[in-house]
């Protein structure tokens, strides 16, 4: 996340909440999952985001499946710009696992970009740090993660998760 960040910066927070509204709407696609520690996979997802104007964020649902239909990973979430102009999204998974990640909202010539890490981490203690990176480019959305867990000998932040989904409603 240290890179720099392409485009503008919204100017106010109305701005940045107006931005974010162009991610409501129901996604649906495909992406792989991989990490040393695993073997890689292939999984259909369906992301949700709903606006939420009496408290100013995003509701967010994520839901994935393998390749072969099984369940594989459930997530909700808020996404809420702070006084600073900054985006922080706070999670909770199906595994137990809670997450809060903070960053920034760029305005880019194809869309918009996000990029967030993890700020405070909760119920798993295999976790040290976890990136994510949404771009938004109309219909289109591609996001990555990133993740550093102590089961590895030398840990650090590698790629975990890509995905590639379009926008159904």
């Amino acid at each position: 996340m240290d890179e720099a960040m392409e485009g503008q910066q919204p100017a106010d927070p109305d701005e940045v909440r107006a931005h974010l509204a162009r991610f409501v709407g129901t996604w649906v696609g495909q992406g792989v999952g991989d990490y040393p520690t695993i073997d890689r996979f292939e999984y259909q997802e369906e992301l949700r985001f709903e606006l939420e104007s009496d408290y100013s964020l995003l509701r967010y649902e994520q839901k994935t499946r393998l390749a072969n239909g099984d369940p594989s990973h459930w997530e909700f979430g808020f996404l809420r710009c702070l006084d600073d102009l900054s985006i922080e999204v706070s999670n909770v998974q199906e595994s137990g696992r809670v997450e809060v990640l903070r960053g920034t909202l760029g305005i880019v010539e194809e869309g918009l970009k996000l990029e967030l890490e993890s700020v405070a981490l909760g119920n798993d203690p295999r976790l040290e740090g976890t990136r994510r990176s949404l771009a938004l480019n109309g219909d289109r959305l591609h996001y990555t993660a990133h993740m550093c867990a102590n089961t590895l000998d030398t840990p650090s932040m590698l790629p975990h998760l890509e995905a590639w989904l379009d926008r159904r409603e």
